[in-house]
């Protein structure tokens, strides 16, 4: 049991302290080689990819072997003598003051001992108090683990020499304040979710299964590490920047090297000059969601073509850059060719295909003149909205008139002999076809009257086609 138990036999700080120690100690000379991976990756300036050519370092697998290669077996435990005087003291000082926190709780005040809220602030207290204790060993530790060959420091005694002598004494407490700020969270929050696991495992585990205890202590304490430690690594990045601090000509071999003022000049920079890079976005796949979504989504499709246009903008500023455009004319070309299909699958995909292409078209200039690639893709698909079968239904027509007056205009500018022929089908229809709902046969004649009087809706028209639609 973790913690202060007055219901259970408990171990004493001494026996607590000794726990931690070899608990720390094998931990460490396990985990060292992913320790080591994970210091070299967030000490990289670059971004880790392998689309990053001056990256030295790309993902785990070709970490492993560069380093293997480069430094031998050995660089895996590099830092692993500072590393398990790191392990061993900070157990040993947090469990010893762990078990003291939640004592004097308990003996001090009227609070639950065993209460997940104690076990938050007595774990964070107690990592702060081992924080400070070990601080020194966690800054020889990334640096050697920072350091390639040939080596800057040999050994341990060298090390603590050269940084006394070149840094000062500070130097051994660099990165303190991010340590301090992500470790009250990071252990806090290992011993509430450690706590609150085991009482959930209590609930699911029936009292009498005893014989996986340890197994559910593993996955327990696992759990809560991973969990804790995920909310509080981007501060464990910035600790460790700040630690190589002054140690930059070590580093030098590894790519770009950084100087920071500071903890809050670290998040500045690192937030400025690491972020997500836009380069790297796959505007292939962007363009495919947007189609996708398009015709899924009605009011979406609307709107897709504003969003299709400013992306095409950025693109055009980067020179010899047309992917998006290229894959979105792409992928429109392939639902275009498939638009029988689309509409007897589904009518709403098909609806939203029209408004999309009919957007597109209403957005994307050439020269400042719509795109002569899609005039008859467009005029084909109203086309498609002004047959029988088309006209019996209102969505069909609802769309097919709402895109002409929109685009109608440009339309006819670019081949106004495909307008005529659109426009005797839909006149053809009006008074000709039979079955027609009343809101069908007001909206075609609306779209005529509006083509008759040069796309525009006089105050006459205006009043009586939408009051009546509105009735």
């Amino acid at each position: 049991m973790v913690g202060y138990d007055p219901e259970a036999k408990c171990v004493s700080a001494v026996e607590a302290a000794a726990a931690g120690s070899a608990s720390g100690l094998v931990t460490r000379v396990l985990v060292s080689p992913l320790d080591v991976l994970k210091i070299r990756f967030q000490l990289q300036i670059e971004q880790l990819s392998s689309r990053s050519p001056t990256a030295k370092y790309h993902g785990i697998l070709q970490a492993v072997q560069r380093i293997f290669r480069e430094e031998g077996l050995a660089a895996f435990w590099k830092g692993h003598v500072p590393a398990q005087f790191l392990s061993v003291g900070f157990g040993a000082v947090q469990f010893m003051a762990f078990e003291s926190l939640t004592e004097l709780v308990h003996n001090v005040t009227s609070f639950n001992a065993r209460h997940s809220f104690v076990h938050l602030v007595c774990g964070g207290l107690a990592a702060c108090t081992a924080t400070v204790a070990v601080q020194p060993m966690d800054t020889l530790r990334t640096r050697f683990a920072a350091q390639g060959e040939p080596k800057i420091y040999p050994n341990l005694r060298h090390a603590v020499v050269t940084m006394y002598q070149t840094e000062g004494p500070q130097t051994f407490y660099r990165g303190l304040t991010p340590t301090l700020v992500a470790i009250f969270p990071y252990a806090g929050l290992q011993f509430f979710f450690y706590n609150i696991l085991q009482e959930f495992s209590r609930w699911v585990i029936p009292a009498e299964a005893k014989n996986g205890a340890s197994i559910k202590d593993l996955l327990c304490g696992g759990c809560a590490g991973v969990v804790s430690k995920s909310l509080t690594y981007p501060l464990d990045v910035v600790k460790k920047r700040l630690q190589v601090g002054g140690f930059e000509h070590a580093r030098a071999a590894f790519g770009q090297v950084r100087t920071y003022g500071g903890f809050l000049d670290c998040m500045r920079q690192i937030m400025r000059e690491e972020g997500p890079d836009p380069s790297n976005v796959d505007l292939e796949k962007v363009a495919n969601i947007i189609v996708d979504q398009s015709l899924k989504d009605s009011v979406f499709s609307k709107e897709a073509g504003r969003i299709c246009y400013t992306i095409i903008q950025a693109e055009s500023k980067q020179v010899g850059q047309s992917i998006f455009r290229r894959s979105l004319l792409n992928r429109l070309q392939q639902e275009y060719k498939d638009r029988e299909e689309l509409r007897t699958r589904s009518l709403q995909a098909w609806i939203c295909y029209v408004t999309f292409i009919c957007n597109i078209f209403d957005y994307l200039r050439v020269n400042n003149m719509p795109m002569m690639a899609l005039v008859n893709p467009v005029y084909d698909c109203l086309f498609r909205l002004a047959q029988p079968d088309s006209l019996q239904k209102e969505e069909e027509v609802d769309c097919l008139v709402l895109q002409l007056h929109r685009i109608g205009e440009q339309l006819e500018k670019m081949n106004s002999q495909r307008m005529d022929e659109l426009f005797s089908l839909l006149r053809d229809g009006f008074l000709l076809q039979e079955g027609l709902s009343s809101l069908s046969q007001l909206l075609l004649l609306e779209i005529i009257e509006f083509r008759a009087a040069e796309w525009k809706m006089t105050d006459a028209a205006q009043k009586y086609y939408y009051s009546e639609v509105a009735d």
